[in-house]
């Protein structure tokens, strides 16, 4: 099973193609408004079982967002041939505690075990990164999933606030989430051995 986290925008965003300079692996290479779906389109394979979560915040468009991100991906899963099902988490644009808490429960509540895991962190309030990462270690310590990609597709808007496509490039973000579970299990006596430990594992 692959599961994905999707978080939707709150403004309308017209396609661009999504470059990646550092892994060409999740470059699609056509316009996409959904940075997910551009890696998705490279990932994907005929039969894959996947569930794609949907991380609404509302706002006046957003619904509509969820609308087309399903549109999109259905229409490139044509050539394809996974089959796709859709879950919808939905929370007011307010960053309480009760809120962030909400997100992160229900986002563990879509998990299940064995999972691969792909996740896009491009929209959505600041809060919900570090609740993504908090699902996606919970994920890992009590599902046994794979977090196989965290992608972040830079958006670049002109005058008219849309997105400006020769400057929209696609990251794999993945390594700062590892680079958080490290910090996490590391030890160390003092901070300047810690220091002189991640400069060690950084050179390897």
């Amino acid at each position: 099973m692959k599961i994905v986290f999707s978080t939707i925008p709150m403004q309308i965003v017209n396609p661009v193609v999504y470059k990646s300079e550092e892994n060409k692996a999740i470059e699609y290479g056509k316009p996409t408004r959904f940075p997910i779906n551009s890696l998705l389109a490279k990932t994907l394979q005929k039969d894959d079982e996947v569930k794609v979560v949907r991380i609404i915040t509302e706002g006046e468009f957003s619904e509509q967002n969820g609308i087309l991100q399903q549109e999109e991906l259905d229409n490139i899963n044509e050539t394809i041939g996974a089959n796709i099902k859709y879950v919808a988490i939905r929370a007011s644009f307010r960053e309480t505690s009760e809120v962030v808490q909400y997100r992160f429960r229900e986002i563990i509540r879509t998990l299940e075990n064995g999972c691969e895991i792909y996740t896009d962190m491009t929209y959505g309030p600041k809060t919900l990164i570090p609740v993504l990462f908090y699902s996606l270690g919970f994920a890992e310590k009590f599902f046994d999933a794979d977090v196989r990609n965290i992608i972040y597709g830079k958006a670049v808007f002109n005058k008219n606030k849309e997105i400006k496509s020769d400057d929209s490039e696609l990251f794999d973000v993945t390594p700062l989430y590892y680079l958080n579970s490290l910090t996490g299990i590391m030890t160390a006596p003092d901070g300047k051995t810690a220091l002189e430990r991640l400069d060690r594992f950084f050179e390897l």
